[in-house]
């Protein structure tokens, strides 16, 4: 970004005819000219950057950093150098339709040349850490978050980070040490409070991963422990004596479940007895609910047994629920006795406790499986979820993109001519994951719904390259709507095509995500 972003009218009344300033040499003179009036002479550089934010400040400020032009022999006005300012203030308009400009004598070539090199060459941004200083200072005089993105012209995101760090001296100074981004800092502000936390974000980075997964994980761990919290306050106002999660944890190695155990006499314990046992608790675990798919409706009104055949919606995603477990702290002081898992039938003694053991053995093997599993599920599902929160913010910022990426062409075609699922039924509903990334409510409540929507999203693809990112657009909002918590357990072919291209266009995905791309050794780093 070039070093002005906006600019206010002069307090005279703008006019196109040329103003001498007194302070400059009598060859020189500064005006206000139709920037639409200005011909964009030869320039060494021929790519110009697209910055929509640019483009807005120069509408709502207008051009503040004068440029350079001169007159031609039919006296015409030549821009020289801010040929990007002149370029955009003629495409967007500014407050006074006019921009102030520097008139010079037309220079020689190689003059012309080196000018216009120097000035990009030798153009310095603002530091992340002087960004920071510019929002606190505006907070201070009573700018607001909004008012600061939008009088800038910076992304919202940008301001929340640099007012994140300005609160965090640890991560502020690391940033001014250039230690951290501006966005890594934020991340670190956010969870300064927490050591722990701050060390799984240093371990990313010295492996040199990014840190919107690891981030994510820890505000929805945040988010998990204060439900299993009021859950146990809910059930302790209903008179268990439930456990909190850090009692749990210190109990986890001695609780045994109730009704593994027997009384002294070899019988279960009754359950309406279970908490007059001594040192009897309960336990919160989590457990993933897979809801029955939903079933037809008979023509009296009531339910078949039989799923729905003729409805194309996929099987209801699974949720989180808190299953509560009575166990004893201490086996010993409860007074009851372990259960035997097994019953030998041998009539030799000897014979019968090696096949007690064998089968005890046995038996626990494939309960630890059992459990190993559990704990694998429970933990992916969890990664899921907040992989699935980074990926739709990186996909929804992907999609502002004016031109697709190499290998675009490719996806959509396979996706097109091999009449991929996903696409067809995104098309068959309208695109509403295309609505929820690009930032549109998703109409709904008649038939044909979104179809207006679909059209004007069609109507701003006036470009062959704008077109071609609308389909990629498409395809990849209809691929990211077909996904959920059973895509890592059963990746298909076509998940792990389209995961691969956005990794290649700058997506990291997260341990549980790479399972979609054949990496096996991900579900230990999720897990």
């Amino acid at each position: 970004m070039t070093s002005t972003a906006a600019a206010t009218a002069p307090t005279a009344e703008p006019t196109d005819e040329p103003t001498v300033d007194a302070s400059t040499d009598a060859a020189e003179e500064f005006v206000y000219l139709d920037p639409g009036t200005i011909i964009i002479g030869s320039n060494v550089r021929i790519d110009l950057p697209d910055a929509k934010e640019f483009r807005r400040s120069i509408k709502e400020r207008g051009v503040l950093e004068a440029v350079t032009v001169y007159r031609n022999d039919e006296d015409q006005y030549v821009c020289l150098r801010g040929q990007r300012r002149t370029v955009e203030a003629a495409s967007v308009g500014t407050p006074t339709g006019l921009i102030p400009a520097r008139v010079v004598a037309k220079p020689e070539e190689a003059d012309r040349i080196v000018d216009q090199m120097v000035e990009n060459i030798h153009r310095a941004g603002m530091r992340e850490t002087e960004i920071v200083a510019g929002v606190e200072e505006l907070t201070l005089v009573g700018v607001s978050a909004a008012q600061i993105a939008k009088r800038l012209s910076v992304p919202r995101p940008t301001v929340n980070a640099a007012l994140a760090v300005t609160k965090a001296d640890q991560s502020r100074n690391r940033l001014d040490s250039g230690d951290l981004t501006l966005a890594e800092a934020a991340i670190f502000a956010e969870f300064e409070h927490d050591p722990d936390a701050v060390e799984r974000l240093e371990r990313r980075l010295r492996w040199g991963h990014g840190l919107d997964h690891e981030a994510q994980r820890l505000r929805d761990e945040a988010t998990e422990r204060a439900e299993y919290a009021a859950e146990v306050e809910r059930l302790r106002g209903d008179g268990l004596p439930v456990l909190t999660a850090e009692e749990a944890a210190d109990a986890e190695a001695t609780a045994v479940a109730i009704e593994d155990l027997r009384t002294a006499e070899g019988d279960p314990l009754p359950v309406e007895d279970w908490p007059s046992v001594t040192g009897a608790a309960v336990i919160l675990t989590e457990e993933w609910d897979y809801p029955e798919p939903a079933t037809s409706t008979s023509a009296d009104g009531g339910s078949d047994d039989e799923p729905d055949e003729d409805t194309d919606e996929e099987d209801p995603e699974p949720v989180k629920v808190f299953t509560a477990t009575w166990v004893v702290t201490d086996v010993e002081a409860s007074g009851l006795v372990y259960g035997s898992r097994t019953h030998g039938s041998s009539s030799d003694p000897a014979s019968g406790a090696t096949s007690d053991a064998e089968d005890a053995a046995r038996a626990e093997g494939e309960a630890e499986a059992k459990r190993q599993e559990r704990r694998t599920v429970i933990a992916n599902n969890k990664a899921w979820v907040s992989a699935e929160t980074v990926r739709r913010d990186w996909l929804a910022g992907f999609l502002t993109r004016k031109s697709a990426p190499k290998g675009a062409e490719a996806l959509i075609c396979e996706a097109v001519l091999t009449g991929n699922y996903t696409l067809s039924k995104a098309m068959d509903h309208r695109h509403p994951m295309l609505f929820k990334l690009l930032g549109i409510d998703v109409p709904s409540g008649y038939y044909g719904a979104g179809y207006e929507e679909c059209q004007k999203i069609v109507t701003k693809a006036t470009t062959p390259k704008g077109a071609t990112m609308t389909v990629l657009a498409a395809v990849l909002a209809a691929w990211e709507d077909s996904t959920g918590k059973q895509t890592w357990r059963n990746p298909t072919g076509w998940d792990a095509r389209v995961l691969g291209a956005l990794a290649e266009w700058g997506y990291e995905p997260s341990d549980v995500e790479r399972l979609l791309l054949g990496d096996q050794n991900a579900d230990s780093d999720a897990a």
